[in-house]
């Protein structure tokens, strides 16, 4: 088997002054050219790990208290700062959900992108303006050369999105974040937006963690799905097997909780509850307050278990169409 790109085995997270991790014991493995969507409502700790993983946790409060992620054999949650910094950019890069905020008001979008050019490849000031060119054809920019002077005010959101995909992949990372790149994004110009970034990770061959909450983008970029709840991943494996036998709980209530097209003639499924406070994560199974399955063992922390070929599951329950068949019957 050839070695993971990256290999993230139990990273853990917490809050100063809180008695358990945000995040817990967060594993999984991706190999170049693949695409993993972190799924999971608001507050379940998708962007934090992807935060981790970048080295930019705002420490303190937070802080990494467990766990590895390995890339190309270096262990990004104890490199020194020079060493994470010479990574960031270069050999894994981030594009965050609103470029407004990640770009900088006062400089030229030429001069943004090409400063991280300068920086991690040492070329002139003349050959980071024209990879910066480059770019910002690549990803499709009307009028490159007139926006290379361009402030991100001038420009529409989709556009400035489609910048801050240039200034990632400017060095050909081999690994690129990205955390809900099109949630700001009308659909149209969404559907854009994913169409070039799959177009571009094909040319480059680079792996992608996308985060989302939109299971309509994990249908459409995923090559493999974790799903996350209160900090813990509770069910992963290949895209089509997820959608197609979804085994935990709450990740049923997620695609019933999606509407359809046509007519409606019932209200959308929702999921009771929301999702715990960092201060009052449960004991055992995090999401047991909200299941429709929860029952006495669920007060102790379900392992993750094979469901079948790379599907993996963290319920106690699990297969669901046996325990359906029991109350069925009952």
């Amino acid at each position: 088997m050839n070695t993971p790109l990256l290999d993230v085995r139990g990273l853990s997270i917490r809050i100063a002054g809180t008695p358990r991790d945000l995040v817990e014991d967060v594993s999984f493995t991706l190999s170049a050219g693949e695409t993993l969507c972190v799924v999971g409502e608001s507050g379940c700790g998708k962007s934090l790990t992807a935060l981790a993983l970048m080295g930019l946790l705002a420490s303190p409060p937070l802080k990494v208290t467990g766990g590895t992620a390995t890339l190309d054999g270096q262990d990004l949650l104890t490199l020194p700062r020079d060493q994470l910094q010479s990574l960031r950019g270069r050999r894994m890069a981030m594009i965050f959900q609103e470029p407004m905020t990640s770009l900088n008001p006062a400089l030229r979008i030429g001069d943004q992108i090409a400063e991280t050019v300068q920086r991690h490849q040492g070329v002139s000031a003349k050959e980071a303006r024209a990879r910066a060119l480059e770019m910002l054809k690549r990803v499709r920019i009307p009028a490159p050369e007139s926006r290379l002077d361009a402030y991100p005010h001038n420009l529409s959101g989709g556009m400035r999105q489609r910048v801050m995909i240039a200034m990632g992949l400017a060095n050909d990372p081999a690994l690129l974040l990205a955390d809900e790149p099109t949630t700001a994004l009308d659909v149209t110009i969404q559907a854009q937006i994913l169409d070039l970034m799959r177009s571009l990770q094909s040319e480059s061959g680079s792996a992608m963690i996308l985060i989302t909450h939109d299971l309509g983008v994990v249908a459409e970029m995923a090559d493999k799905v974790a799903v996350m709840y209160a900090g813990r991943i509770v069910e992963m494996g290949p895209a089509a097997q997820i959608f197609e036998d979804p085994q935990h709980p709450y990740t049923i209530g997620l695609m019933s909780s999606m509407p359809a097209l046509g007519e409606r003639t019932e209200r959308l499924v929702t999921i009771p509850g929301v999702v715990p406070q960092a201060n009052h994560m449960p004991a055992g199974c995090r999401f047991a307050e909200r299941c429709p399955f929860a029952d006495a063992t669920c007060m102790k922390t379900p392992p993750m278990q094979d469901v079948s070929t790379n599907h993996h599951v963290a319920c106690w329950h699990a297969p669901l169409e046996a325990q359906t068949e029991v109350r069925a019957s009952a």
